[in-house]
């Protein structure tokens, strides 16, 4: 078989050689994914987090060692292009100039980590994809456990929880519980082709994930998490190749439903946990229906904003004058940079999803990483309806690694389709084909 879903017997031996044979890129990249739990900063102030000073290091260094963009990356490149040029013409209108200043370039470096992900991915997507997933997946749990830990009073509850909700290592709840939905679902993913004790112990790491997403009380992460389940599960079973497959696919999918029931019913035999739980599962709270200053209304004031100045107000301008954030990532790019942006960053958000979907429905030694990364990535465009995720550092990860994995996927057809010498420039592998070229061509 050439699709994730190997039988166990044939995977066994895999996953062991992730960490043992990985190269010094390799590593540095997994110590920088390692760092990633930890974005506390001053409320207000504008701080590099450990990540981002690691990651611009790292960036430096390996594009010097050899590392080059892939074929193929021109396209989304030049879409994030034009919603920076939209943000810098409606920077030029700026009110607050500082503040439009410093998101600008923010939104630069965010940029910048998707590129640089999605080249690092593309060059061994069949390695590279569990490694960073897996450094991930346990900085993830760190994080889960400081939330954890801060909730119930183990830890300083100021630190770790906001207004009574876990928020860990994050200063706001509703990234926190975001963060850890990838992590959660690849977790779930190597359960179900794990054996025995093995899939005992990640079950482990991945309760923890769970409880932490369950006390961010996050209205977005929940549904975000049970959206990328639905997805990860309807495009496994899409691409299972056996029967076999089908119900072993069917059967983890009865078995982690139960578990996550009996971890959330567990959680909620403890009356304050049930008590902000019922408060925080309806659908609708009353500041985002209220009159004047409710999230509704801003929204309906920020799209007038944007018809009034059609090439945007600027980074940042929006929440000092409405004196609310728009909750809203697409309104947010369209006030910040006008329709010129608002159209390239859905156009992006387009052939990610497009592109993604088709990627993932080949087979390949990756198939399952991907479909969580595109679960994930789509789940978090779905929750971009409801909160701003523009300067969210682990979903520019996520878009890189997406991005890595459908470039190489898109590469390899063309190679076996024949089209090698006219479209790529390169070295192919038999398990990897990655580009080389210097340029976005």
């Amino acid at each position: 078989m050439n699709g994730w879903q190997l039988e166990p017997e044939a995977r066994a031996k895999g996953p062991r050689g992730y960490f043992l044979g990985m190269d010094f890129h390799e590593w540095l990249v997994s110590l920088v994914m390692l760092t990633s739990f930890y974005v506390k900063s001053t409320q207000g102030a504008d701080q590099a987090a450990p990540f981002d000073l690691m990651l611009v290091g790292t960036i430096a260094l390996l594009f010097a060692l050899g590392l080059r963009f892939p074929r193929g990356i021109g396209w989304p490149t030049l879409l994030w292009g034009l919603v920076i040029m939209g943000y810098g013409i409606g920077g030029m209108y700026a009110v607050y100039e500082e503040r439009a200043r410093s998101a600008f370039m923010a939104s630069v470096y965010l940029v910048g980590v998707f590129l640089f992900f999605a080249s690092f991915i593309s060059k061994d997507p069949d390695r590279r994809f569990n490694i960073v997933m897996n450094a991930y997946s346990i900085a993830a749990v760190f994080a889960a456990l400081t939330g954890i830990a801060g909730y119930f009073g183990i830890l300083p509850p100021e630190q770790f929880t906001d207004y009574g909700r876990a928020s860990g290592t994050f200063n706001d709840p509703n990234v926190f519980g975001p963060y850890l939905i990838a992590p959660a679902i690849y977790l779930g993913m190597r359960v179900s082709t794990a054996k025995g004790s093995q899939a005992l112990l990640l079950l482990v790491p991945l309760g923890i994930l769970v409880l932490g997403l369950l006390l961010s009380f996050s209205r977005g992460a929940w549904g975000g998490f049970l959206l990328a389940g639905i997805i990860f599960m309807g495009l496994t079973l899409a691409t299972s190749q056996s029967s076999r497959q089908t119900m072993r696919l069917l059967l983890f999918g009865g078995g982690m439903a139960l578990f996550l029931a009996i971890v959330v019913v567990v959680a909620l035999s403890t009356p304050q946990i049930a008590g902000l739980f019922a408060e925080r599962a309806s659908l609708v709270q009353e500041y985002d229906v209220n009159i004047e200053y409710g999230r509704f209304e801003s929204q309906a004031r920020a799209f007038m904003m944007a018809l009034q100045q059609p090439w945007g107000i600027g980074q940042g301008q929006w929440a000092m004058i409405n004196r609310l954030d728009t909750h809203n990532v697409y309104l947010h790019v369209l006030v910040s940079g006008g329709f010129l942006a608002g159209f390239a960053f859905l156009a992006f958000m387009v052939a990610t999803i497009w592109r993604g979907w088709r990627a993932a429905c080949v087979p390949s030694a990756f198939q399952g990483a991907l479909i969580v990364v595109l679960a994930s990535v789509i789940a978090h465009f779905a929750e971009a309806a409801i909160i701003d995720i523009d300067n969210w550092r682990h979903f520019f990860v996520m878009l890189g690694m997406l991005w890595g994995g459908l470039l190489s996927i898109e590469g390899r057809k063309l190679v076996s389709a024949g089209n090698a010498g006219p479209v790529i420039r390169g070295r192919a592998s038999a398990t990897s084909t990655h580009f080389e070229g210097r340029g976005f061509a």
